[in-house]
This record gives structure tokens, C-alpha cells and sequence, in this order.
């Protein structure tokens, strides 16, 4: 009979928990915030709205943090959220789409990181949080798994790296004051969990965090190094892919 393994999952280095700073949307602040996370020796993970203003005027300096080690990856080409938002353009809400709209829009995603210099495998967002398009609504959830090595989804908890799965993980939104995104990495560490923070604007453009609060969660995770292990969240998806796939094996072995 196969016994659960009752060992902590490993991250690396011995941390007791990951670290994964996201942002959405692609917005002008954001290109600065990557500069003060580099600073603190950091990375983080920057899902782009295709059709954002800032990443057309600024095509260069967005292709520029692959080359600094962020990661660049997809948050739709449109943005489709649900027709009750009123910012959403008519025509662009979940209603509008079906499933082989929205295939056709996740390969065009895959597209525009391949042209500026992504890597597979990517990362996804989903808009809003939401997973289902079409007037009678369906998952495209399997669509995203298709394409996508890991997918973020909005539920405002630790994720659990043994059982969350990576096409919906859990995660935080960031427009917070100083002290309480610093008890997030703290309740990290004491779930030995991985926390997914999600961002826009920082210091300004919409539902931004303070330049502060921003700083200072990059300073406490430079401090807990190496019991944070603060990565990209395509890095720390697939770091969590094959510490599940080893412990399977050793599971297996136990039989």
C-alpha cells in the first residue's frame, strides 16, 4: 500500500516557502517597479494585455526585462471580463466570446511572447479572475491548460504546492499597506505554502499600491533570503511540477 510522503515539500535551497510577484496588464508604473525589485536582487512576473498602450508605444523596454530575468507572460490579447464591469468594451465581454474565440485569442497571446522574446513554456492570467465565456457559460479553463504551464487565477489565499492545481493557482491582491504584505510572506512561511501577489499599478495608473508598500515588501523579501525563495511564477510552477512528479516516484517506490 502506497504511504502519503510526510515530509515538508522541498523548496529550494532548504526556504520554507516561495515567493511569486505578478503584475497585470502591462501599465507604464509597472516598468518601474520591475527596476526597484531588481535592486533588491528579485524578479518578478509581468502578464501583458496584448493590446496595452504602454507595451506598443514601449515595445523595447518591455522586451528588455526578459533580458534583466523577469518573466513575460500572457494576459489575453483584450482583457475579456464579465459585461457587468462597464469598463469593458462591448464586443470584449466574457459574454461576447465563445471557445474557439477565445482558442484563437490564447494562440495570438502565444504569438506576441514568442515575437518579443519569451520562452516556453509560459504563464497565464486570467482577466478578472474569470474562467468561463459565452452567454450560457463554459470553462475555457482546458484551453489554458493546453497552452500554459501554470495559470493564476484571484482567490486571496496562500496556495498549497502538494494539491493546488497549476491551472487556477490562488492569489493575493497586492494593493496593500506595507505591514500587511509582509504578514503575507509571513503566513507563507508558516504554511510552508507559495504566495502569488498580484499587482497593477504601482505608485500610480489603476488599483495601484503604494511606491512604499511596493519597496518595502521587496526589501523583506531580500532579508528572507534564504528562507523565501522569492521566483517567477513560471519558475516556481515548474520547480512544483517536478517536486510533485519525484515525490509520485518515491510514493510509488513505498508500495
Amino acid at each position: 500500500m502506497t504511504q502519503p510522503n510526510p515530509s515538508p515539500f522541498a523548496w529550494p535551497g532548504g526556504a520554507r516557502a516561495a515567493v511569486s510577484i505578478t503584475y497585470d496588464d502591462a501599465v507604464p508604473t509597472q516598468r518601474l517597479a520591475a527596476e526597484a525589485l531588481e535592486r533588491a536582487g528579485l524578479r518578478g512576473t509581468f502578464f501583458l494585455t496584448g493590446t496595452a498602450p504602454d507595451l506598443a508605444r514601449q515595445r523595447a523596454r518591455w522586451q528588455q526585462l526578459l533580458a534583466a530575468g523577469h518573466e513575460l507572460a500572457s494576459h489575453t490579447m483584450h482583457h475579456p471580463c464579465d459585461c457587468s464591469h462597464e469598463w469593458v468594451p462591448r464586443g470584449y465581454t466574457t459574454q461576447d466570446y465563445d471557445l474557439p474565440r477565445m482558442a484563437a485569442e490564447l494562440d495570438q497571446t502565444l504569438e506576441l511572447l514568442r515575437s518579443l522574446g519569451a520562452q516556453p513554456p509560459y504563464s497565464f492570467a486570467y482577466p478578472c479572475g474569470e474562467t468561463q465565456v459565452g452567454a450560457t457559460p463554459e470553462s475555457y479553463v482546458g484551453l489554458v491548460e493546453e497552452r500554459f504551464l501554470a495559470a493564476r487565477g484571484v482567490e486571496p489565499r496562500i496556495a498549497d504546492p502538494e494539491r493546488d492545481p497549476l491551472t487556477l493557482v490562488p492569489a493575493f491582491d497586492g494593493a496593500r499597506s506595507a505591514e500587511e504584505l509582509v504578514a503575507l510572506v509571513e503566513r507563507a512561511v508558516a504554511e510552508r505554502g507559495w504566495l502569488v501577489v498580484l499587482f497593477h499599478g504601482v505608485g500610480g495608473d489603476h488599483l495601484p499600491v503604494d511606491v512604499s508598500a511596493h519597496a518595502a515588501l521587496a526589501r523583506h523579501l531580500e532579508q528572507r533570503r534564504p528562507e523565501v525563495w522569492t521566483e517567477r511564477f513560471g519558475a516556481v510552477a515548474a520547480h512544483v511540477v517536478a517536486q510533485r512528479r519525484e515525490r509520485a516516484r518515491a510514493g510509488g517506490s513505498a508500495a
